[in-house]
């Protein structure tokens, strides 16, 4: 048998009497009944329980369910009258510490939603409570041995309670994360399972703390706690008005806040509110809640909250600063600091919503001005001083030169250890500007940079530009985009001016090779070695993504049109276009290109030219005479020749080809070279149909034409020789037999291409029989 405590018997009249007054007045009652319901709920029990523990000083609580009656057990201190008082209370509490869910004594009342009686048992009290006067204290003569601790028993009523907090109890063994916010409780037994923090180690500011559960491993959590701090006057007053105290009896400690950074974040007061936010954190403080406890109130009329939430934001801004500033730590770790960023700002029209606000605001505020923003370099900048490349850029070059290569302010760049989560936050917030893939195009479209100390980091850049390089939208201008390595240089140059050489050079003669080498860029044959290296591996090994990557590549290659080797007119067409338009032309420079092109019989394009007699390089599109057969001076005048025809070293020494093989490359028309006098292609305009008549008439066409267009303007195209050729000849039939079948020989001679076209006149018909009938039939064109 217990003896009573002296208060006993003083808190029990006055608790009695209060029930008589409230039972004999209904109005009065009802509020103090919702309020009660509003209390019930079986989930909460646990949550209450412990926060009165912690409150008594306990280091340890146990609960756990026996033959349906719900068992909880502390060893905080024995109740004083001050205490006892307080549970016999309601709506009313005389706790000095705000950091508490049950200042109104409404947090034992929640036992009773498990069932109709609750006891209570300490070393000096065994007491009951009954539902119908759930504040009054019944004396239990005998009790069981608690040694020494405080028990809570209550006879769950049915088994939809019992449910329910099984179900809370499953939440408590699942996430425990009341336990860091309680001031004394370290060690929770729940059903036999022990659950209980520990510090893995210092954090990385001041009052920080690397956390973990026992049961977890290595999953651990950062606890950040605020300095202490005193209440302004505005939430003193809004408290006052809570407690129904007055100011002399309400003398409140400095408070602090709390952020537990890996926990979703909710609200704590010391137990978990219903209040979630997007934060990147979970917050305790002793924020003031709404009357059912589920969460607190709202932020607009609650100056009390409003200074805890900025308090929130302030400490999370701080902390991250001075993480960042703490130079005893690597980058990598440093760079987490940015997981206490709030990043999504979203606004809504909720309380959740209007927490976060102010949390971000404040947070905000605090970093104003202020160097936050760390580089590559591990230094401190202010926001919008730092650009964010994709990772896989500063894989390939320097920080330093990426910041030079893609930013056109040279700003430096992101650290690169800051996660993909915590650079997007960063961008979003418009704290960095981001260097996008499309301007990595712009700057490799533009820019020859250098090429990768590895290649490795040429395959990443390859593969991060592949999906643009291979898309069809860039499929034309991927030729101009700069990521070719090639020989002899140390930057990357572009498809449309690289060719790719197979391991058969072209030539025989070295020293014609090392001539087309100058105003060639080839390909590096060791990337495209080191592409079949990557490819056999990726075959023969099980990494995926290493696999995607050289597929990746050769997709690229394909692209490019260097999967294959360049063809030889490819090549020639290179060095034309850069060795005809560099200052400094030799003409035995002029004689090798040409031979080589005779050896491999390739066509000449528009850049090609020749020497000619008079020393000077023929133009583009013009018509360079060869004298193949050594005879040209008895069809031209020597003055012709000497502007028009091929320079006579081109056939004195063949050293890039045989006779033979330049002979058939100038008659079979690839070299776009003559080997007679050309024939010149008039066109004139003719008004009227008399005009035609008389013109057909003096070529010798007597039948009246057919005019089947409606109109009077008329082209005619004539081709022909120049009248200074025809003098020529004239001259020369008079002195030499047969000249005008030598002549149409010589003619014929040309190559077959020349021939074709010029034969579409039919001038020749006249020269040779004297006949015009053909030559009337040349095509006249209506305007």
């Amino acid at each position: 048998m217990t003896c009573k405590p002296g208060y006993f018997d003083k808190i029990y009249t006055d608790t009695e009497r209060r029930w008589r007054q409230l039972e004999a007045d209904k109005p009065l009652a009802g509020p103090w009944w919702q309020l009660f319901q509003q209390v019930q709920s079986p989930r909460h029990v646990l949550s209450e329980l412990l926060q009165n523990a912690d409150d008594a000083g306990a280091s340890e609580a146990k609960v756990e369910i026996k033959n349906d009656e719900f068992v909880f057990t502390h060893n905080g201190e024995d109740f004083v009258e001050e205490h006892f008082s307080s549970i016999c209370g309601f709506g009313y509490s005389n706790k000095r510490a705000l950091h508490t869910i049950g200042f109104r004594g409404m947090g034992f009342k929640s036992t009773f939603s498990l069932g109709d009686e609750v006891c209570l048992y300490s070393p000096t009290l065994a007491v009951c409570f009954q539902k119908q006067r759930f504040t009054l204290p019944l004396w239990i003569d005998q009790k069981p041995g608690v040694d020494g601790k405080t028990q809570v028993r209550v006879k769950i009523k049915d088994h939809y309670r019992r449910e329910e907090v099984e179900k809370n109890l499953d939440e408590w063994l699942n996430s425990p994360v009341s336990l860091l916010f309680f001031n004394n409780i370290r060690h929770l037994v729940i059903g036999g399972k022990k659950l209980s923090w520990k510090i893995k180690g210092p954090g990385p500011i001041s009052n920080s703390w690397w956390m973990s559960l026992l049961q977890a491993g290595d999953e651990k959590y950062l606890h950040i706690i605020s300095d202490y701090q005193e209440f302004p006057e505005e939430a003193l007053e809004e408290i006052r008005q809570e407690r129904m105290v007055e100011q002399k009896e309400l003398l409140l400690p400095p408070c602090r806040v709390e952020m537990v950074l890996g926990l979703e974040g909710r609200l704590f007061v010391i137990l978990p509110t219903g209040v979630s936010t997007s934060l990147p954190f979970a917050s305790n403080a002793p924020f003031i809640q709404d009357p059912a406890r589920l969460k607190i109130k709202d932020p607009e009329t609650s100056p009390t909250n409003r200074w805890l939430l900025d308090r929130v934001g302030n400490l999370a801004a701080n902390s991250s600063l001075a993480w960042l500033k703490n130079n005893k730590v690597d980058r990598k770790q440093r760079a987490n600091a940015y997981d206490l960023v709030p990043g999504n700002r979203r606004e809504y029209d909720s309380l959740d919503a209007s927490v976060s606000k102010i949390v971000c605001d404040a947070f905000d505020r605090e970093l104003t001005a202020k160097p936050f923003i760390m580089t590559d370099g591990g230094e401190l900048v202010e926001q919008e001083n730092c650009v964010v490349t994709p990772p896989e850029i500063i894989s390939i070059w320097s920080s330093e030169q990426a910041s030079v290569f893609f930013d056109e302010d040279k700003r430096p760049l992101l650290n690169r250890h800051i996660s993909d989560e915590n650079r997007g936050k960063l961008i979003h917030l418009e704290w960095v500007d981001e260097i996008n893939k499309s301007r990595i195009m712009e700057v490799l479209e533009n820019r020859r940079l250098p090429r990768p100390d590895s290649w490795m980091k040429l395959l990443t850049l390859w593969n991060y530009i592949a999906p643009l390089i291979t898309g069809y939208r860039i499929n034309s201008t991927a030729k101009n985009v700069n990521i070719i390595p090639v020989q002899g240089k140390e930057v990357l140059c572009a498809g449309s001016e690289v060719v790719r050489l197979g391991e058969k050079k072209l030539l025989q003669s070295q020293n014609d090779w090392d001539f087309l080498s100058r105003y060639l860029l080839v390909m590096n044959p060791n990337w495209t070695v080191t592409l079949a290296e990557y490819r056999r591996r990726a075959r023969e090994g099980t990494d995926g993504d290493f696999t995607q990557m050289v597929e990746n590549a050769y997709s690229v290659l394909q692209v490019l049109g260097l999967d294959e080797t360049s063809d030889a007119a490819k090549v020639i067409e290179r060095v034309s276009r850069d060795f005809f338009s560099s200052e400094k032309i030799r003409k035995s420079d002029c004689i090798r290109l040409a031979q080589i092109c005779a050896k491999l019989d390739v066509p000449v394009g528009e850049d090609f030219s020749f020497s000619k007699q008079n020393g000077r390089l023929s133009g583009k599109g013009e018509k360079v005479i060869v004298d193949v057969d050594g005879d040209l001076d008895l069809y031209a005048d020597a003055e012709w020749i000497r502007n028009h025809g091929l320079h006579g070293d081109y056939m004195k020494h063949y050293e890039s080809c045989t006779r033979e093989e330049w002979r058939r490359w100038i008659r079979g028309g690839s070299s776009s070279c003559i080997t007679f006098i050309p024939i010149v292609h008039v066109r004139s305009r003719i008004f009227g149909h008399d005009r035609i008549r008389a013109l057909l008439s003096e070529r010798g066409y007597t039948e009246e034409p057919r005019f089947p267009f409606k109109t009077d303007s008329f082209f005619l195209e004539d081709w022909d020789f120049a009248p200074e050729h025809w003098e020529t000849w004239n001259k020369q039939v008079k002195k030499q037999q047969n000249y005008i079948g030598r002549l149409f020989d010589r003619f014929l001679k040309q190559p077959v291409p020349v021939i074709e076209k010029s034969l579409k006149a039919r001038v020749l018909h006249e020269a040779y029989t004297g006949s015009t009938k053909e030559v009337t039939q040349s095509p006249l064109i209506p305007v």
